[in-house]
């Protein structure tokens, strides 16, 4: 007699890195073990407020999303995307002689309220008057004025100077800068009545498709550029460009230096009053 298989729902944001992270998986190039995967892509916005409702297993995050996550989710080590002294551009429009001197009190489109982009951005030049949309609105609201500045993610951080916009700083810089810290930027949270042993499982099923995703990088980079919200704006060297970002040692586990760079984002958070305060201790998944 066969056993059941375990049903479990994964959730990931439209872009290449996490595209690239859970392809393997996907592929069925990962052992499923005794376990039945569905896939879900949703905007990360749309994600951080699903988590709220527990909609899915395992799902991407915003890392600042988290700490309003804690009851039902552990962060997992697995699957995060985290900036090295680079990071979300922040872009203000042709002609503009804005400064990031200059944005305190201005209207920012944000790609959400609770992303790591707003939170970090109120950390390092806040407060400003935040616009939250769709990630891939951003750049249009800046061009034609209907906000002062913006903050790209993704893919679009990349060469927003081809969209006429002028980038005038980078969050991962600035971040760098005030705390000598990497900015942690988008993770996997795993629904904590999974039970530990369950989730130990998926961890390390999720660390393998990485693992094997990296060791068939070409092929596994084309796929996810190709699936990406953004695609219409890469090609396979940007591609290429946005993985050694984004997918990487730091996505296999969390360094030390990772888990600094995420309490500072929960200190800041907390000071800042988007949410209550949160030690890290008991929220780390297996």
């Amino acid at each position: 007699m066969n056993q059941l298989k375990q049903n479990i729902s994964i959730a990931y944001s439209p872009d290449t890195d996490d595209a690239f992270m859970v392809l393997a998986l996907r592929e069925k190039r990962v052992d499923w073990e005794d376990f039945e995967f569905s896939f879900t892509v949703g905007d990360i916005q749309e994600l951080n407020d699903d988590a709220r409702n527990s909609v899915f297993d395992i799902t991407a995050i915003s890392v600042g999303a988290y700490p309003n996550l804690r009851e039902n989710y552990l962060l997992m080590p697995v699957g995060a995307s985290v900036g090295d002294e680079f990071g979300p551009a922040i872009v203000t429009s042709p002609g503009s002689t804005l400064s990031i001197d200059d944005l305190r009190g201005k209207r920012i489109a944000v790609p959400g309220l609770n992303t790591s982009a707003h939170i970090a951005a109120q950390a390092l030049f806040g407060p400003f008057t935040a616009v939250p949309m769709y990630f891939m609105d951003i750049r249009n609201a800046v061009v034609t004025g209907d906000v002062d500045a913006g903050i790209l993610i993704h893919e679009l951080q990349l060469d927003p100077e081809s969209a006429g916009l002028q980038k005038i700083s980078d969050l991962g810089r600035l971040w760098h800068n005030r705390f000598q810290l990497p900015l942690p930027l988008g993770a996997n949270a795993i629904r904590r009545s999974l039970g530990p042993q369950t989730i130990a499982r998926l961890s390390r099923i999720y660390r393998r498709s990485i693992e094997v995703g990296l060791e068939n990088r070409s092929a596994t980079i084309t796929s996810a550029v190709n699936s990406a919200a953004a695609k219409d704006l890469l090609d396979e060297a940007m591609g290429d460009r946005y993985i050694s970002m984004y997918v990487n040692h730091r996505s296999l586990e969390f360094q030390e230096d990772v888990l600094s760079g995420i309490r500072t984002m929960f200190d800041q958070g907390a000071q800042k009053g988007l949410f209550l305060p949160i030690d890290l201790a008991g929220h780390l998944s297996p």
